[in-house]
């Protein structure tokens, strides 16, 4: 017997279990990076470069540690700003507080506070 809208009851127990899988996926990817992002946020460590990455809309930051993550825009264009910005100076991570979708906002500023910038990091990457 199918449910309102066309479901079978099992159907509906499969995409519900299919649901709750993603949002397990998330949780682990929420908390891998937070304690990726965490100590340079700590520490302070400085974005070094930004380069295309394998993901249609992102980027590759790498930090002066090494450390490797995938970002996207949480507006268009912040990519662009985020590149002249580390052309023109030093930033800094200054907070980073994870997304229900198992991403991680990380908001980075210039030394005098004037420039201000918040993008999403999606996942965590290795240089070529």
């Amino acid at each position: 017997m199918a449910v309102p809208g066309g479901v079978a009851p099992a159907e509906a127990a499969e995409i519900e279990a299919m649901f709750a899988s993603v949002d397990a996926d998330g949780s682990a990817l929420a908390l891998r990076l937070s304690l990726k992002l965490g100590p340079l946020v700590q520490r302070g460590v400085p974005p070094r470069v930004l380069e295309a990455a394998p993901v249609a809309k992102a980027a590759r930051l790498r930090f002066a540690d090494g450390t490797t993550v995938v970002v996207k825009s949480t507006s268009p264009g912040d990519l662009a700003v985020l590149a002249m910005a580390m052309q023109h100076g030093s930033l800094r991570p200054a907070a980073c507080r994870t997304g229900p979708d198992g991403g991680a906002q990380l908001q980075l500023r210039s030394p005098d506070g004037r420039r201000r910038l918040s993008i999403w990091v999606v996942g965590l990457d290795q240089p070529d």
